[in-house]
């Protein structure tokens, strides 16, 4: 019973949640907290500014957090952001956001999580799935 208790307790504070607001973001898939640090959306890849559908992500993303408590479980750092997941009243927002065909899942980091939310988008025709094969990958484009 007491490894079980400890088991869990440690679970919680290696990933802790907590709520944030965010005060900007820069794209679908980077934001800044009122405290001014910046996080990265884990899983997911946006278009990068520049690139078709980067605004419409932007956007959406503003859409669904603005006034909004963010829940957020990060998991690490990249580029001296936190690399966290994000929901907002239970609502995954990478899901949606891949959903809408405004992010791609990311398989290198993301294990396939939001491989079926990017097969629905891509289905639908919906966001950067307008474009042929869904356009340039912002991991490509980044190389680039």
């Amino acid at each position: 019973m007491i490894s079980r208790v400890m088991l869990a307790l440690m679970l919680l504070l290696a990933s802790p949640a907590y709520a944030e607001r965010f005060v900007s973001c820069h794209d679908g898939d980077t934001c800044t907290l009122e405290d001014s640090q910046r996080v990265r959306f884990s899983g997911i890849d946006c278009p990068e500014i520049g690139q078709s559908y980067a605004e419409e992500a932007r956007d959406y993303l503003l859409k669904l957090t603005q006034g909004r408590d963010v829940s957020l479980t990060c998991n690490g750092w990249s580029y001296n952001r936190r690399v966290c997941s994000a929901s907002v009243v239970g609502l995954d927002i990478q899901k949606e956001l891949v959903g809408w065909g405004l992010c791609y899942d990311y398989p290198k980091y993301s294990s396939g999580q939001y491989q079926q939310a990017e097969a629905f988008a891509r289905k639908m025709k919906r966001g950067v799935w307008q474009q042929p094969d869904g356009g340039m990958r912002p991991w490509d484009y980044r190389h680039r």
